[in-house]
């Protein structure tokens, strides 16, 4: 089995990262696919949108402590590591282990490789050691991004961080893509669309999230997309963002 690992990031809190973590996971299972999600954020929100408030063990046994992965299923074809609020002091104890400390999570994923399709991390945000221990694990990276000057502006921080780690780390990391969230059809929203598709070319993907009541409610109610109503715009686009992902090589 040829497994993708990608961590999903953006530096800035609120794009729709972990909510796209979750429904595109879900969505992935949808079309056949075997899904493992990692919660490798201390606010643990992915894993408390699928109803795991306080586990028992978590990421951090696994990063800090060196424990096998504790793989909680959530339904068919489709499980979780979770994350808990302990995670927030494993930054400190990783980086004590200096070089070491940065490879924990790619040590953790080898032996889990070949059980799964797709391995979806949802990172932290920031571009601290958790998110570095992600990009060093991952095959690939899905930048989400909000149709927003500011949010446009950081971009610049990541893809350099990438390429960094692609020349020096992870010879084998590549850009999956840019994923356009929350999109709301506004002048502004379709303009910095265009400026992002004239700058970034084909790292921009055709499936863009569009802004949905539906999605924010399913995470109220901590339900993904699918499960809350698969008829609505939320679950059409998760979906067609899933195709597009497998038909890439």
């Amino acid at each position: 089995m040829n497994t993708k690992i990608i961590a999903i990031i953006n530096h800035k809190g609120g794009v729709g990262k972990t909510t796209s973590t979750l429904n595109l996971g879900k969505a992935l299972s949808i079309l056949g696919k075997k899904i493992l999600l990692i919660d490798i954020d201390p606010q643990a929100n992915l894993s408390q949108s699928v109803g795991l408030e306080n586990p028992d063990r978590s990421v951090y046994e696994v990063l800090c402590k060196g424990e096998k992965p504790p793989i909680q299923k959530i339904a068919d074809n489709f499980s979780i590591i979770p994350s808990e609020l302990s995670l927030s002091t494993a930054e400190i104890e990783l980086q004590a282990e200096q070089v070491t400390g940065y490879f924990k999570l790619r040590e953790a994923l080898e032996p889990l490789e070949k059980e799964y399709d797709y391995i979806l991390i949802d990172c932290p945000p920031s571009l601290g050691i958790l998110t570095v221990n992600a990009l060093l694990a991952s095959s690939h990276i899905l930048i989400v991004v909000e149709p927003q000057f500011l949010a446009i502006k950081g971009l610049q921080t990541i893809l350099e961080l990438f390429e960094k780690l692609k020349k020096t780390l992870n010879r084998n990391l590549d850009i999956l893509g840019l994923l356009i969230t929350q999109f709301n059809r506004t002048v502004v929203s379709k303009n910095i669309i265009e400026q992002l598709r004239e700058k970034y070319k084909d790292k921009v993907l055709e499936s863009i999230i569009r802004q949905s009541v539906k999605i924010t409610e399913a995470s109220a109610t901590k339900k993904d997309i699918f499960t809350y109503d698969d008829t609505c715009s939320g679950a059409e686009d998760y979906l067609i963002l899933a195709k597009e992902i497998i038909e890439k090589k």
